[in-house]
């Protein structure tokens, strides 16, 4: 049974291997990772496994290293009789993974509270070529709450390979001063405007719902956009606030900030961005978005705070072999349950870096991803 098993993997394997390398990944060339299931005894497993998928995806996603399917994995835990603890003896794991699994490299690890709603990731990697008296990897990072999880994730993935930031390109020099000195490429302040802000959408599109507002600011001058969000709104679709459309650079680096309070509400920003794209049913094209960098302000209820990311439009090339290149994007604040009021103001949004001379279209390599978009 287990070689029957092991026989289907390694031809999985193999077939993953040949693709990537038709693809000219360099995959192929690389180690073999196994992750299993992380610990998180405060909520019966439920956190680790969602941790654990998260250090998979992104694995797959970036492709830093081979990897097994993950039904595959649990089947020849069942066989082995094996079960992943965080306390094992590296020499335990790395027996499973290499003897199993003709793995190179093997993960695990636990998740724990660590007071309030933030959450300590201990993050473990034993490596056959080190033996098992050598961890390759042995690293605690404290993510705020469990919507921040993946940057936890990232942080020890960086660890892992060495890269400063496994999904894009370093930045140049001149970043940070492109940053203060560069132009807003969004009206963000709120400050001028007549019906409604400079810059933004009128009042009365329906996914306003009819709860957003552009008032004054009660903590200070000037003024802000406040979403007023019944239980009725919260509980299905929320409220979204757009900008108008701006022309962006697939390739480039930009960077968003926002200021935002929340008396209760969850808060999201979203920078959308679009191509233009025909279809056998609308030959004559349409503006739908190919792509998006969210942004998940969390912060002290009642408080106000600023959040930022960087943000990176790409020519995006799906498994059906199209090529979507955006040429403009908009910024979307976006609020859901529970119901209550959000304060937004000081939307910036500025290019920190130019796009390289030649632009290699971006997988998007999950299944099913195709643009999609609300009719505008």
């Amino acid at each position: 049974m287990l070689e029957g098993l092991r026989f289907a993997l390694v031809l999985a394997l193999g077939m993953a291997t040949a693709a990537a390398g038709e693809k000219g990944t360099a995959v192929a060339d690389k180690p073999l990772l196994v992750v299993l299931d992380f610990e998180s005894k405060f909520d019966g497993g439920e956190l680790g496994r969602f941790v654990a998928n998260n250090f998979r995806a992104k694995i797959t996603r970036y492709r830093l290293f081979r990897t097994i399917e993950d039904v595959d994995r649990e089947e020849f835990e069942r066989a082995a009789g094996f079960r992943p603890r965080f306390d094992m003896p590296v020499a335990e794991a790395l027996d499973f993974a290499t003897k199993h699994l003709k793995a190179d490299m093997v993960m695990w690890g636990r998740v724990e509270q660590a007071g309030g709603e933030k959450l300590r990731i201990h993050t473990r990697v034993a490596d056959r070529t080190l033996g098992p008296d050598k961890l390759r990897l042995d690293s605690a990072v404290v993510v705020p709450n469990k919507f921040a999880i993946q940057l936890g994730v990232f942080k020890q993935l960086g660890e892992l390979t060495g890269l400063k930031d496994i999904r894009y390109p370093p930045l140049p020099p001149d970043a940070e001063e492109r940053w203060r000195k560069g132009p807003n490429l969004v009206k963000g302040d709120f400050e001028r405007g007549t019906d409604h802000p400079d810059g933004w959408e009128p009042f009365g599109v329906d996914w306003q719902m009819g709860q957003a507002h552009w008032e004054k600011n009660p903590d200070g001058p000037g003024k802000c956009i406040v979403f007023r969000m019944s239980k009725a709104v919260a509980g299905l679709e929320g409220v979204a606030y757009y900008s108008d459309f701006f022309p962006i650079e697939p390739g480039a680096t930009y960077r968003l900030q926002v200021r935002v309070k929340s008396m209760g509400p969850t808060c999201k920003v979203f920078v959308k961005y679009y191509a233009w794209v025909k279809t056998p049913s609308e030959p004559q094209g349409q503006w739908r978005e190919v792509g998006r960098s969210p942004l998940n302000p969390r912060g002290p209820k009642g408080h106000w705070g600023t959040y930022r990311r960087d943000c990176h439009p790409r020519i995006y090339h799906t498994r059906a072999k199209r090529v979507f290149v955006p040429q403009r994007c908009r910024i979307g604040l976006y609020a859901y349950w529970p119901a209550g009021v959000v304060y937004w103001d000081d939307v910036v949004f500025k290019k920190i870096a130019d796009a390289p001379a030649k632009v290699k279209p971006y997988d998007v390599i999950e299944a099913g991803r195709r643009p999609v978009e609300r009719k505008e």
